[in-house]
């Protein structure tokens, strides 16, 4: 004997089984569907109350222009990556070597002067150099009376505010000055360095990882050595 399941038992039986996903229509619609939709139509109409042919070919025209829209968005996205991975390309090229880049921290070598340069946007007066290392200050100087706008090279006798030599190693620059309004403002610094690793940012820019372990942006770079 065969039992039939009540129609309560069965309406909850296909609500609890079965993946409802795999009977979804797409909800893509390409050309080729838009125009057998409206060959459909055309089949179908009322004789007595033609549709007008008009739309159709708008309604064909703005499907064809949705298309080629997205072809060209994925031509750009194909198009950007090739860009992106030929800058990585480059970019890997200057690993290990020397390089002259907006930052903040230099490598002291005491038998030599250090050189770095201030770049200012504007006239700036009173304007200071402080050096300092992981113990403090190591060194205030005054750099001159007036900074130029743009780049001034600045020079470092590795003497301390003692008077006595600094040792070797990492130190770290801050300087700043006066706008005509009274106003400080803080100076960017460009040092000698060089290129220990390259990165890439999440969009699709670079990023060099220093000597000095200073990250900055490709754009830091002023000279490559």
């Amino acid at each position: 004997m065969s039992t039939v399941p009540s129609s309560t038992s069965y309406v909850d039986q296909m609500q609890s089984t079965g993946n409802s996903s795999a009977f979804a229509p797409s909800m893509a619609m390409g050309q080729k569907d838009f125009l057998l939709l409206l060959t459909t139509q055309m089949m179908n109409q009322d004789p007595t109350k033609p549709m007008d042919p008009t739309s159709f070919v708008t309604d064909l025209t703005q499907m064809s222009q949705l298309e080629s829209t997205q072809q060209l968005n994925k031509s750009m996205l194909a198009m950007t990556a090739g860009f992106q991975n030929m800058q990585v390309m480059q970019a890997a090229s200057l690993v290990g070597r020397a390089v002259i880049a907006e930052g903040e921290v230099f490598n002291h070598n005491p038998e030599y002067e250090s050189h770095f340069r201030l770049d200012s946007e504007e006239p700036l007066t009173d304007v200071k150099i402080i050096i300092t290392n992981e113990k403090g200050v190591v060194r205030e100087m005054d750099a001159m009376g007036t900074l130029n706008a743009g780049e001034t090279n600045v020079k470092w006798d590795g003497l301390n505010d003692d008077g006595g030599e600094a040792a070797g190693g990492s130190y770290k620059l801050l300087a700043y000055g006066y706008d005509a309004d009274g106003n400080i403002k803080g100076i960017k610094t460009v040092v000698a360095t060089s290129v220990y690793s390259v990165s890439v940012n999440t969009d699709g820019s670079l990023k060099l990882t220093l000597s000095t372990g200073e990250r900055v942006d490709m754009s830091a770079v002023r000279e490559i050595g």
